[in-house]
């Protein structure tokens, strides 16, 4: 633009300003951070002669950061296998919650269970005792008493048949014999007995 225009020119002189400009803040940056130069507290850039030291503190920066995410990959995965391994290893019974003692007992109640059987075996025995009070008593040619007799007879005649001291009723030593069937007078005395 100087060829071509005086140094009075306007575009000129608009053009020298502005490249007077560009050459300050060049110089500012240039020198901040030196002894001799100033840094502006609103720069967004540092210094050109910082650029080394910067790289080297981001590159010690940078190998730091990869050795953390790898140490925490191989974290990851080692948490991850022992998990499934503490999966596979519970047992399929476990204990949540530890019996514990107690101090008092609560259940069956003893007292209760002796004072009902008391009761009921001495209610048992009063009601066998007049029982047989009353069977006593009552005539031996009465119908009912002929009756429940046959029915006595019948039942211990078909039931088996239990020896005293344990060693065996039958002839050849067995534990217990029974009739088939109840003797009868058309039998003449035979009796039909099987062992077991």
């Amino acid at each position: 633009m100087q060829q071509i225009y005086t140094d009075n020119n306007v575009r000129v002189r608009a053009v020298e300003a502005r490249v007077n400009e560009l050459q300050k803040k060049l110089n500012e940056v240039g020198s901040a951070g030196t002894p001799g130069g100033s840094q502006t507290e609103n720069s967004l850039y540092p210094s050109i002669r910082k650029l080394p030291l910067l790289g080297v503190t981001y590159a010690d920066l940078y190998r730091e950061t990869k050795i953390q995410e790898t140490v925490y990959e191989l974290l990851t995965q080692q948490y991850e296998l022992a998990k499934v391994q503490e999966a596979k290893e519970i047992p399929t019974v476990k204990v949540l919650d530890a019996a514990i003692v107690p101090t008092k007992k609560f259940f069956p109640p003893r007292t209760l269970i002796v004072v009902l059987g008391t009761i009921l075996g001495l209610t048992l025995a009063m009601t066998w005792i007049l029982g047989k009070a009353y069977w006593g008593a009552v005539d031996a040619n009465d119908p009912r008493r002929v009756f429940a007799a046959e029915v006595f007879a019948t039942v211990q005649a078909r039931m088996p048949k239990f020896p005293g001291n344990g060693t065996g009723g039958g002839a050849n030593g067995s534990r217990w014999t029974w009739r088939k069937k109840p003797l009868t007078a058309d039998d003449k005395g035979e009796d039909e007995s099987h062992s077991i």
